[in-house]
């Protein structure tokens, strides 16, 4: 599949987090764990690095990942985080650091998003949104107090206009066609991608490192 192809809001954070690992990665190969990953369309992004997609529940009461220490070079967990419990997500984000060797990506619809994803849900009804609304978008100062007592260093990229994001969510609720859908996708990421990621925006991307 062309990564082109990819459906323009999974497009915008699956390059810009791509982009960060291979900055990280200068000419060495590395393992990532892709949390949440759905259907492994990330690793079309990075085809040089071996990309392991997880899909099961990290919660506390199933004791978290099945997985040793630093068992990765990279764990990523990219718009993830707003679908865990809020009491989940210390315990989550731990996880995926315990198991990362050089570093974690989290990236995630902010909370001063939440008022358009509100607008955008009562006109599309779409569940994804229905289950933001239910856990509430996460507090970038919440989750950076968080990676703080976790230990880490982080940088923050912000990703996604959110006026775009709003405007291409209702344009293609609205088209029932497939293959016009994929047109709209293909051409936004090429012609508009790099105009993007500039606030204020829909989301937040965070590079962690150990301190």
């Amino acid at each position: 599949m062309d990564p082109y192809n990819i459906w323009f809001d999974r497009y915008q954070r699956f390059k810009a987090t791509a982009d960060l690992i291979e900055d990280l990665a200068g000419p060495q190969s590395l393992s990532i764990l892709d949390v949440g990953s759905l259907d492994n369309a990330f690793a079309l992004f990075l085809p040089r690095h071996r990309v392991k997609p997880w899909n099961d529940l990290i919660l506390s009461s199933a004791g978290g990942l099945p997985l040793p220490d630093q068992a990765f070079d990279v764990a990523v967990a990219l718009d993830v985080l707003e679908h865990v419990p809020p009491p989940e997500r210390p315990f989550f984000m731990g996880e995926l650091v315990r198991i990362s060797r050089r570093a974690c990506v989290f990236a995630f619809p902010i909370a001063s998003a939440a008022s358009v994803e509100e607008f955008v849900l009562r006109l599309t009804g779409s569940k994804w949104l229905a289950e933001h609304k239910e856990h509430g978008l996460p507090d970038p100062g919440e989750i950076e107090a968080i990676f703080k007592k976790l230990g880490l260093t982080f940088s923050r990229y912000p990703n996604a206009s959110l006026a775009s994001w709003m405007s291409m969510m209702l344009l293609m609720h609205g088209v029932q066609d497939e293959n016009l859908k994929a047109e709209i996708s293909i051409f936004f990421n090429r012609n508009f991608y790099s105009l993007e990621n500039r606030e204020p925006v829909y989301r937040y991307i965070y590079l962690c490192h150990p301190a």
